[in-house]
């Protein structure tokens, strides 16, 4: 746990413990009285669709009734009065704003008058309704040019003994005063979910889609049950089907009427709210400091005590505190297990000094052993590999070096015996095949000096004078220029002048080879320090690459198309049975130089 996060928990534990019961208490009491409007607004609706139901039945019996009262007025006693009577019935229809047509039917549903607009108004399924019942009956609806929707009624007459049936259509312009609209909002639908009436402008036939669809799934139910809720839209409502006209009414109100009692109550009295949250957050602080102080603070110097003992600073442990409680047990416990730690540490401390000293001894003598492993290990392969080249040179120098002499003495005799006068082309073949076999011959002797091991012979010399002879007795070719430095006094060496000479003999080799057509070769010797001098042979041949210059060193490695890769391999063998230092400085396209470092001798 990071530091201070014991401190926010405690915090924020108090914090939760005194907020969640006010907004519990909040929430239930919101949900509590929300139930409550809502139930008491669900009344009202209802009582308000039932009053539109009866306003709804009021507007269609009074038509039924003007309608009889007219009939009775006029006394009709058979069809004969009818017809002798139609131009009163036409004016009554055309100066009524009641009445768009009038249709008579005799008992079986059949019509013999009619009166009113055209196109001709059909009332078959009023006067069929009307005609099994017997009462008043609703029908179908239309819309007429100059008057609007309209509905059918239809209802049963007698004169002369007779049951006869008139049908009227009748315009919807008057149904509103008969709705008590000022008590909410209402909607009536056909069963079809036709939009007959709105008491709000927004909402016509074209944009009352979402209610046709949900009045015409709800309509068997408000059939079965009479008043059904319903909400959506963000809004609550009663349903229920109209027993004369069949008309589905649903009245309805915004469902944020449920909604804000407790939270207006709450908006008006903010500041008081906002006294208490703030006394309860200051409350839970100053507990919380408390607590903090009473927990945190002993476990915080009991922390601190650990990494003490950590950094191996046991004498620096800060004095723990003893409370009398749970803390204080705690630090007891704690205070006892420090001094078995100390005890336990030091021992420790002291084991591990054993175990590095005994670590650094064991390093020491196994990087001591391994060493010495590793160079009797070379040295065991060098021999090895000496011993099987040894073996391979004294094969070849019985096997091969023999009748290369032979061959050579027989050349010569042939030489003599045929003299001055022998053919131009076979005096060449025959110097061909001198050259091959000093060639062969050399090869030979390159393998056998690589293999011998034999006793060295050191002698004390003077460093310019042994490379003075040496290069007096090496043929240089005519196309190189021999530059010679020699230090003017004595340098004294002690080396085995055979070995030395065979090295640098391979040394002056290369350089010339390096240089077929010509170039310039350096033989140098000076002193470079009051214990060592040195001898270099330098060419401005080609250079060696520098991914070459460890490998060229390495036993039968050559870059040539003919050689056995031996001649620097032993130089090197050479320098390290004399204890000479080699060096090798090259640059491609300007020249290699070759350095032997002597130590001079008595220092």
């Amino acid at each position: 746990m990071r530091k201070g996060q014991l401190r926010r928990l405690i915090f924020f534990s108090l914090i939760l413990t005194a907020l969640l019961p006010l907004a519990l208490s909040f929430f239930f009491t919101h949900r509590a009285e929300e139930a409550l409007l809502k139930e008491e607004e669900l009344n009202l609706l209802k009582n308000f669709n039932i009053v539109l139901s009866k306003g709804i039945d009021s507007f269609f019996q009074n038509n039924s009734l003007l309608l009889n009262n007219f009939l009775t007025i006029h006394t009709f006693h058979d069809r004969t009065d009818i017809n002798l009577t139609h131009k009163d019935i036409s004016d009554f229809i055309n100066n009524s704003s009641e009445f768009v047509s009038l249709a008579f039917f005799d008992s079986s549903a059949k019509e013999y008058a009619y009166f009113g607009s055209n196109p001709k108004f059909k009332f078959n399924q009023e006067i069929k309704n009307t005609v099994q019942t017997g009462a008043l009956s609703v029908g179908n609806l239309g819309v007429v040019k100059g008057r609007g929707l309209c509905a059918a009624i239809a209802t049963k007459n007698s004169f002369l003994n007779q049951t006869h049936f008139v049908a009227a259509q009748i315009p919807l312009n008057n149904l509103k005063n008969y709705l008590p609209l000022e008590h909410g909002n209402v909607l009536v639908f056909t069963k079809n979910g036709f939009l007959i009436f709105s008491s709000q402008e927004g909402i016509n036939e074209g944009n009352s889609n979402s209610y046709r669809r949900e009045m015409s799934i709800l309509a068997p139910r408000a059939e079965e049950d009479g008043l059904v809720s319903v909400e959506m839209d963000d809004n609550i409502g009663i349903l229920s089907v109209n027993s004369l006209s069949g008309w589905l009414i649903y009245t309805y109100d915004s469902s944020k009427k449920v909604e804000g009692g407790l939270l207006s109550l709450y908006k008006r009295f903010y500041k008081e709210i906002f006294i208490i949250l703030a006394i309860v957050l200051l409350f839970a602080l100053f507990m919380s400091i408390y607590i903090s102080s009473i927990m945190i603070t002993p476990l915080n110097i009991m922390t601190k005590a650990f990494r003490k003992i950590e950094q191996g600073k046991a004498d620096q442990i800060p004095d723990l505190p003893f409370p009398d409680n749970e803390i204080g047990s705690l630090s007891i416990a704690f205070a006892k297990m420090i001094d078995s730690l100390k005890i336990r540490f030091d021992e420790l401390r002291q084991e591990r000094e054993d175990l590095e000293g005994l670590n650094q001894s064991l390093q020491i003598r196994v990087g001591s052993r391994t060493k010495e492993l590793r160079t009797a290990l070379n040295e065991l392969i060098k021999k090895e590999s000496l011993a099987a080249i040894g073996q391979m040179a004294s094969i070849v120098s019985h096997e091969i070096k023999n009748p290369l002499a032979v061959i050579k003495n027989a050349v010569y005799l042939i030489k003599a015996r045929l003299g001055s006068g022998a053919d131009v082309k076979i005096a060449k073949n025959f110097k061909v095949i001198d050259e091959e076999i000093n060639q062969a011959n050399s090869i030979i002797e390159e393998i056998l000096g690589y293999a011998r091991n034999r006793e060295q012979i050191l002698t004390t010399i003077d460093l310019s004078l042994y490379a003075r002879e040496i290069l007096s007795s090496y043929p240089i070719p005519q196309n190189i220029q021999l530059t010679t430095y020699f230090y003017s006094e004595d340098l004294p060496v002690t080396i085995d002048t055979e070995e030395m000479k065979q090295a640098l003999r391979n040394i002056i080799a290369n350089a010339i080879e390096v240089m077929p057509d010509g170039g310039m070769l350096v033989v140098k010797t000076k002193k470079v320090n009051n214990d060592y001098a040195s001898l270099s042979v330098t060419d401005n041949g080609p250079g060696i690459p520098d991914e070459l210059q460890e490998q060229i060193f390495t036993p039968f490695f050559t870059t040539k198309a003919r050689g056995t890769g031996l001649g620097l391999a032993v130089v090197k063998k050479v320098c390290a049975r004399n204890k000479v230092e080699f060096k090798l400085k090259s640059e491609v396209g300007k020249g290699t130089k070759m350095t032997f470092v002597f130590k001079l001798a008595g220092k």
